[in-house]
């Protein structure tokens, strides 16, 4: 049998703490935007106003943009659609999604192509999945320490 102070010793409840908390997502604030270059800002915007004061918001703000200019510039959505923004927090971790149309129909214009290599350099973690439909939600997400 186990004694009270063998118990607190191991840490168990600083990791139940730790469960608890990170299970703790507020439910996402998203926007929807029509899918035309003004918008990209628009969605910037928007993720810092959710973001609030989140230690990586600078990160995710930039990534969100990135995200947005994609969704604009080379999905369905910037042929007369929209696409969505979400933003989920949670005490130690936060992320952005962009939700576009799919595949453009016309070929886009050529870019730089450095979208995509900036947000997965300022995010923890990137990526994008496609829905069976053809629609896609690229993400991409931060940690940091508590305080």
């Amino acid at each position: 049998m186990l004694s009270d102070s063998a118990v607190n010793g191991a840490g168990i409840t600083t990791l139940m703490h730790a469960v608890v908390a990170a299970r703790t997502v507020t439910p996402p604030a998203q926007i929807s935007l029509p899918g035309i270059p003004a918008s990209v800002s628009a969605a910037r915007r928007f993720a810092a106003a959710a973001l609030g004061d989140c230690p990586r918001a600078d990160d995710l703000v930039l990534a969100a943009s990135e995200l947005a200019s994609n969704a604009v510039g080379h999905s369905a959505s910037g042929e007369g659609g929209s696409f969505t923004v979400a933003v989920r927090t949670a005490p130690r971790w936060a992320r952005v999604e962009v939700s576009d149309s799919g595949p453009a129909l016309l070929p886009s214009a050529a870019r730089n192509g450095w979208g995509l290599q900036i947000v997965a350099a300022v995010a923890d973690r990137s990526g994008a999945i496609i829905r069976p439909e053809g629609s896609r939600i690229a993400f991409a997400e931060a940690t940091w320490p508590l305080p």
